[in-house]
């Protein structure tokens, strides 16, 4: 019992927030930023407020924690608590993910004095400025004041991106570190030349406002050289029967929504073109998973991640967020003289190392071991 209480006391305890545990790229990334984690040197929980949908993908013995609360504010009064209880350890790591939570955790755990907090933010700051309602607008507001005002006290703040990490950094007066999502497994097809009898374009990402696929809908619509392209939705999420409606109201049989559907490999195996339409991003894993399988890829210019996965067009196309007229013209080019855009496509993959997991996970123990 001695032996094992001087093994825990020398290793770091680490509370992982994430207090909506989902199927998105955010939890694919906390996942693998877990799987890299040495746990020789440390102790890992996983804090969530709903069942963690994670868990089937971390490999690594970890301890779940669901927290019994209706809402994050209220998940506080029993993560102090399992905080308190771990006395043992002499040195403990809170990491919090994304802007509402993050703030609640400086609020509430700040005066944990051997308590280390990270904020990790995985959306642009621009998320802040986007809205659905004026009571969406109102909470933004105060969540943006209080980023401002909070973010300063924190240990350490990391984001996903280096255009994220420039503009938060700027807002809120504080030094950020820039880490990339680990994302890059190496090539999982051959680069080949194909007669198009089709293309077939994919998006994906959840049927929601920020990822704003009905721009995609509506350049279909538009393009010259529809019925070439066959064009499939990979996604889930509350638009969905909005996005379904466009789709029958305008007669665009040559577009699926596609549900719930994880494997990599179904989803882009076959595809030629990948196109993203966000409004705002933190750093977008499904980029790096296209070019891993060789497709080209046109994209919106939101903040943040693109710029720096495409090299600022060098590796990609760019049109306008909620552009649907420029994206419909690109679509036409690309029919007409898609191989200026396999030149791009081949930039792209030359240059991806840069996300590999490996070498994220690394930097990523690194980062914690040397925290003070």
């Amino acid at each position: 019992m001695q032996q094992k209480k001087f093994y825990l006391k020398n290793k770091i305890k680490i509370y992982f927030f994430h207090p909506y545990s989902g199927y998105g790229g955010a939890d694919l990334s906390i996942s693998r930023l877990i799987n890299g984690l040495n746990t020789n040197n440390f102790d890992i929980d996983f804090l969530s407020i709903n069942p963690p949908k994670l868990s089937k993908k971390i490999t690594k013995k970890i301890k779940y924690r669901k927290i019994n609360a209706s809402r994050t504010i209220f998940a506080f009064k029993k993560i102090k608590q399992i905080i308190e209880k771990d006395k043992i350890y002499n040195k403990k790591i809170f990491i919090s993910n994304q802007y509402f939570a993050n703030v609640l955790s400086l609020f509430f755990l700040k005066k944990f004095k051997n308590l280390k907090i990270v904020v990790f933010e995985r959306n642009h700051l621009s998320e802040l400025s986007n809205y659905i309602n004026l009571k969406d607008l109102f909470k933004k507001v105060i969540i943006k004041f209080l980023v401002k005002i909070s973010y300063k006290k924190a240990n350490l703040i990391i984001c996903n991106s280096k255009e994220t990490a420039k503009d938060l950094e700027k807002f809120v007066n504080a030094k950020v570190l820039s880490l990339y999502n680990p994302c890059f497994f190496g090539f999982k097809k051959k680069r080949k030349k194909k007669k198009y009898n089709k293309i077939k374009l994919i998006n994906v990402g959840r049927f929601v406002d920020q990822k704003n696929q009905i721009t995609i809908l509506k350049a279909i619509k538009k393009t010259n050289f529809r019925e070439k392209f066959k064009v499939n939705l990979f996604g889930y999420g509350k638009d969905y029967h909005y996005l379904k409606s466009y789709i029958t109201k305008n007669n665009l049989d040559n577009v699926k929504l596609i549900q719930n559907v994880f494997d990599k490999n179904q989803i882009y195996s076959d595809a030629d073109l990948y196109v993203g339409s966000s409004l705002y991003e933190g750093f977008p894993n499904t980029y790096v998973e296209a070019a891993s399988h060789r497709i080209p890829i046109i994209s919106s210019n939101f903040k943040s991640g693109p710029k720096e996965i495409l090299l600022n067009g060098k590796a990609g196309t760019f049109f306008p967020i909620k552009d649907s007229e420029k994206l419909s013209k690109l679509l036409d080019d690309f029919y007409l003289k898609r191989n200026k855009y396999l030149k791009k496509e081949i930039i792209c993959s030359k240059n991806l190392k840069r996300f590999s997991n490996q070498k994220i996970t690394k930097e990523f123990n690194s980062i914690l071991k040397r925290l003070d």
